[in-house]
């Protein structure tokens, strides 16, 4: 395992930000019902990581949480040690056993999942919990599972383990037998829990050879929760040999002197202590990360693997202000690989309209981050010997400049990657070209939302965007391409959003003063060009005949234009009319008219599809173009 104190060089510490656990509005009980969605998760990163994290989980009775004690206050001593601190406000049970449990178990899988981007390690992610709070920790360190398998449709972040690697219990409720904690017994199981529901909450009785190890902290004169709760889980631990520290205060009481004093401090040195006994808080470089290096993305190898037609080039970067633009590159001698980038010219009015981006380590689960102002790096692997990376812009505003200058100020901006020394870089195989043109349907904007979800705001359209839901995106893998895109939100033949200009002049320009062509051709030579516009108005006839015949003369004979009707129908008349006339001017027998009908899928706001309308968009899809290119 690569230590992490010399991986997150470059990250600074941000004020803390809260983000929702749950996708879209609703949650599972674990009883075939769901609820609302309103568990959140606030991250706080310290100044000088060293990629141990914990996940926080404050008590208060299973009927309320002190946030603030057990909670954000919990984080902040955590950072003052290297250690990132995330405070979990999960939801309050109401006799429904599962439901704070299933919102621990996400949180540490989202954890996992954005380890890279958070700069953690993911095999030093732990637990922390206080009372109540404890007991939902004993529980998720009894119950666990290496996550799902790799099945399509699966949420990615449901692929990670949801064990966590570590667990700190402060005078915890464990027991849901004699001398437990009535109150939280009874918010958790109900009145009147039948035997075998006492059992299986009663942490004690569950404890495994797999269980995490533990440090648990409490007073010999807590009359709320006695300490013989402390003292069944530790027997337990012993029982299956499993490693756990059980410090036993001679006072304080339950909160422990209102957290302060004596015993407060105690248990947090003695914590510390253990933490570091144990390999968690302490990470020590290695030599090879001593010596790192950085490759340029300039590099003739990085550049081999960037997507075609979709990124500026300049003196010492690579920039794109559309979703969609991606690499795939194989790191060679690595176990670490560190992007740079540079958000020194964004012009973001607001953090959540930063882009977001996506990426793959070795066809795994996708991690996701958010670009931040002054950002520097951040990690997209570690710990993992020859990443093979695959790295996507998931989600951009559509309502800035993308357009006007050498580089649109709103650009995702590339300099290169930090490596271990020895690391060389290669470009997989190069597959045929697919170029997706369209708007923010096809752009995938809306996707990561839940059906009837609604239309974003105007600054949280990244958040809802996924690239790679896009049914264009689908398609071009199904047919073993590499896809390039020039889709926008707002886009229609004749421009849009982002002072973007009509599709006869965005074929030949990249940005206003910025040529997309070479030698006045696409290079490579798309194989398909696949078109889905009209959504946002219908075209003159003339704005459809002059973007297909410059990108006839663009690309060559020898590609196929496939020409899509909106799947809402819009256009239909003004398209197919356009198209036909096209035809009749040049007798080109390689375009073709792609009409899927009327379809039903699901949307976010009656327009916008979500990840699963998509899918139907895509196997509709499928019937039509296997016609023009099978």
């Amino acid at each position: 395992m690569v230590a992490f104190g010399a991986l997150v060089v470059g990250l600074k510490a941000a004020e803390p930000w809260r983000i929702p656990v749950w996708p879209g509005k609703l949650a599972p009980n674990g009883d075939g019902n769901t609820s609302p969605a309103t568990t959140s998760l606030t991250i706080y990163q310290p100044e000088h990581p060293n990629g141990a994290a914990a996940v926080i989980c404050p008590g208060g009775g299973y009927s309320t949480l002190v946030t603030e004690p057990e909670g954000h206050g919990i984080a902040r001593w955590l950072n003052s040690h290297g250690i990132t601190g995330m405070v979990l406000e999960y939801r309050l049970p109401h006799g429904r056993p599962m439901v704070p449990l299933l919102d621990l178990q996400r949180a540490i899988r989202l954890a996992r999942s954005n380890a890279g981007a958070w700069g953690i390690d993911p095999h030093r992610l732990g637990v922390i919990g206080f009372s109540a709070g404890g007991h939902l920790v004993a529980t998720a360190a009894t119950h666990f599972d290496s996550g799902a398998n790799e099945q399509e449709g699966i949420d990615p972040v449901q692929r990670f383990s949801s064990r966590p690697d570590f667990a700190v219990l402060i005078y915890p409720v464990i027991t849901m037998g004699e001398g437990t904690h009535a109150g939280s017994r009874d918010n958790l199981l109900g009145q009147n829990p039948n035997p075998e529901l006492l059992d299986e909450f009663s942490a004690e009785k569950q404890v495994s050879d797999e269980s995490p190890p533990a440090f648990l902290a409490h007073a010999k004169d807590d009359t709320l929760v006695p300490i013989r709760n402390s003292e069944l889980f530790a027997d337990a631990m012993r029982k299956h040999h499993v490693e756990v520290e059980l410090l036993k205060l001679p006072s304080g009481g339950h909160g422990l002197n209102g957290y302060h004093g004596d015993s407060w401090d105690a248990w947090q040195a003695a914590c510390l202590k253990w933490m570091d006994a144990q390999g968690i808080s302490q990470a020590k470089p290695s030599s090879a990360q001593k010596t790192g290096k950085t490759i340029a993305v300039t590099d003739e190898a990085v550049l081999a693997g960037i997507s075609p037609l979709n990124w500026i080039r300049s003196e010492h970067a690579i920039h794109s202000a559309g979703g969609g633009a991606s690499f795939r590159l194989a790191f060679m001698h690595t176990d670490r690989v560190l992007l740079n980038v540079d958000t020194s010219a964004n012009q973001y009015p607001y953090a959540s309209r930063f882009p977001i981006v996506g990426w793959t380590v070795n066809q795994g689960p996708v991690q996701t981050h958010q670009l931040k102002q002054g950002e520097t790096s951040f990690v997209l692997s570690a710990g993992v010997a020859n990443p093979i990376i695959e790295f996507y812009i998931k989600g951009m505003s559509p309502f800035e400049d993308r357009y006007r200058g050498d580089v649109p100020p709103n650009s995702v901006t590339i300099t290169g990657f930090t490596v271990d020394r020895a690391c060389s870089i290669k470009a997989p195989p190069a597959k045929p070209l697919w170029v997706n043109i369209g708007d923010s349907i096809l752009s995938g904007d809306g996707a990561a939302y839940a059906d009837q979800q609604g239309r974003p705001a105007d600054d949280r359209w990244a958040g809802s965007d996924d690239a790679w839901a896009s049914y264009g995106y689908l398609l071009a893998q199904h047919y073993g391409y590499q896809e390039s895109r020039l889709a926008f939100g707002g886009y229609a033949w004749t421009g849009g959003l982002g002072n973007l200009p009509p599709l006869a002049e965005l074929v030949d320009h990249l940005t206003s003063t910025t040529s997309r062509l070479t030698q006045e051709k696409w290079v490579p030579a798309p194989g398909v060009v696949l078109i889905n516009l009209g959504e946002n108005g219908a075209p003159p006839e003339d704005a459809v005949v002059a973007a297909l015949q410059r990108l006839r003369q663009r690309c060559g004979a020898e590609t196929k234009i496939i020409v899509m009707i909106p799947v809402s129908g819009r256009a239909r008349a003004e398209i197919t009319n356009g198209l036909s006339r096209y035809r009749e001017l040049k007798q080109d027998s390689r375009i073709y008219l792609a009409d899927l009908g009327l379809m039903e899928f699901p949307t976010i706001d009656g327009q916008h599809p979500t990840t699963a309308g998509h899918q139907m968009i895509y196997q509709a899809a499928l019937q039509v173009l296997d016609q023009i290119l099978k």
